[in-house]
C-alpha cells in the first residue's frame, strides 16, 4: 500500500473515532394532553330550580244524596268523564211513589183553596146584608188562608219529592278521571254519609311548589304581568319539558321554614302530570341575551373563588379567576373572566400551572343516555 493511501485510511478512522465520542442527542418529552373546550354565546333563561308536586284543580268525591239502594255504576273505574255524565244511579221507586203522592197532595191542597174562595165569597155578600155575623166572615177567611197555606206546604212537598227523584241519577258535576268504586251496586246508600266515587280534574292541572323566602324579591320584580313561565320534567322523562306559567303566589311566608308557596297550571292533555307526582321545576324569571357559557367541568374552585383554565395562542394554560351567573348541571354562565371564543380546559385541572405548555384536543359531549321509555324498546 503506497504511503499517501495509508495517511487517508488513517484520517477516516481518526474522523470516525471522534464522531463516535461525541454527545448523545437527548429525547423530547412529549406534552401533557388536555382537552378544551370553546366557550360559547347563547340565550341563557335565569331561572329558579326547585320541585314541586302536582295537584288537581278539581277534587271531588260523589256522595248518596238520598237513602236507597245503588242499582248501577254508569261509568268503569279509572274511565275519563266530562261534567254531566251519568255516574250511578240509586233505584227510584220510592221516590217516584213519593212524588206521585206529593202530587196528589197538592191537588186536593188546591181544591180545598178553591172551594174557601168560593166560600169566603158567598161569607162576604152575606155579611154586606147583614145576614151573618162578623164572626162568621174572619172564619171563612180563616178558612181561606188555611188554604192557601196547605197549597203552599203541598208545592213544597212536590219540589222536595222532584229533587229526591233527580238525586236518584248521579252525575258528574266536573270533567276528570274517575277513581275505584268505593261501594259495590246493590248496597244500601245513606244520604250525605256514603261515598260512592271520587272524580279529579287531569287536564288542566296545578304544580305546587315552594321557594326560599330569599328569592322572594327576585320574583316580585319580574312577576310584572300576572305570569311567568314554568318549566316541570318528570323524575323518570327528564328530556321531555313541560311548559306552564305561574298563576299564584301565596300571601305569606311561612315562618317555620322560611319559604313562599307558588302554583302554577299546566295544560295537561296528554295526561304526562298526574295528581301527586312529584316533579322538577323551573321557574323561569328572564332570559340572559348573549351570555358567555362553559362546560360545568371546566369550573373549579378554589380558596380565592371559581376560576378556569385557558388555553393561550401558544397553547400554554393560565389559570384565570372568574365571576359566575347561573349554573346547571351541564354548563355554567360565566358573567367575567372568560370571553366567548376563548379555549377552556375540561379535565385534568389539578395538574396544570400557569405557563404549562399542553398538547390540546377539542372536547367532545358524550352521547346523551336513551331515556327509560327508550330503553324499554
Amino acid at each position: 500500500m503506497k504511503c499517501w493511501e495509508l495517511r487517508t485510511v488513517a484520517s477516516v478512522l481518526i474522523v470516525m473515532g471522534l464522531v463516535g465520542c461525541g454527545p448523545k442527542p437527548v429525547a423530547t418529552k412529549p406534552l401533557p394532553p388536555a382537552t378544551y373546550a370553546v366557550a360559547a354565546e347563547q340565550n341563557v333563561p335565569l331561572t329558579i330550580n326547585t320541585f314541586g308536586n302536582c295537584v288537581t284543580v278539581a277534587d271531588v268525591t260523589l256522595q248518596a244524596q238520598v237513602t236507597g239502594t245503588l242499582t248501577r255504576f254508569a261509568i268503569q273505574q279509572g274511565a275519563l268523564v266530562k261534567e254531566g255524565d251519568l255516574v250511578a244511579e240509586i233505584d227510584p221507586s220510592p221516590f217516584q211513589a213519593a212524588l206521585q203522592e206529593a202530587k196528589g197532595s197538592l191537588d186536593s191542597a188546591q181544591a180545598q183553596l178553591a172551594n174557601a174562595d168560593v166560600t169566603l165569597q158567598r161569607q162576604q155578600q152575606l155579611y154586606k146584608t147583614k145576614t151573618i155575623d162578623l164572626a162568621d166572615l174572619q172564619s171563612a177567611e180563616a178558612n181561606q188562608l188555611q188554604a192557601q197555606g196547605n197549597v203552599l206546604s203541598a208545592q213544597g212537598q212536590l219540589a222536595n219529592a222532584q229533587i229526591n227523584l233527580a238525586y236518584c241519577t248521579i252525575k258528574s258535576p266536573i270533567t276528570g278521571k274517575a277513581g275505584i268504586y268505593m261501594v259495590d251496586a246493590g248496597n244500601l246508600v245513606t244520604a250525605s254519609k256514603t261515598e260512592l266515587i271520587n272524580i279529579q280534574t287531569i287536564d288542566p292541572i296545578y304544580v305546587d311548589f315552594t321557594v326560599s323566602e330569599n328569592d322572594f324579591n327576585t320574583i316580585r320584580k319580574y312577576f310584572t304581568n300576572g305570569e311567568l313561565p314554568i318549566e316541570v320534567t318528570i323524575p323518570g322523562a327528564p328530556d321531555k319539558v313541560i311548559p306552564g306559567k305561574l298563576t299564584f303566589i301565596n300571601n305569606s311566608v311561612a315562618s317555620d321554614t322560611g319559604t313562599l308557596s307558588l302554583r302554577g297550571t299546566f295544560p295537561n292533555a296528554d295526561a304526562l302530570l298526574w295528581p301527586g307526582l312529584f316533579v322538577n321545576v323551573s321557574l323561569i324569571l328572564t332570559t340572559v341575551e348573549k351570555a358567555v357559557t362553559v362546560p360545568s367541568m371546566c369550573v373549579m374552585v378554589g380558596q380565592t373563588g371559581p376560576y378556569v383554565f385557558k388555553v393561550n395562542a401558544d397553547d400554554t394554560v393560565a389559570l384565570q379567576p372568574v365571576t359566575l351567573g347561573q349554573r346547571r348541571s351541564d354548563f355554567a354562565v360565566v358573567t367575567k373572566g372568560v370571553s366567548a371564543g376563548d379555549r377552556i380546559i375540561t379535565a385534568g385541572q389539578l395538574g396544570l400551572v400557569t405557563g404549562k405548555k399542553v398538547t390540546p384536543t377539542l372536547w367532545q359531549p358524550p352521547a346523551p343516555l336513551p331515556s327509560r321509555q327508550d330503553a324499554a324498546k
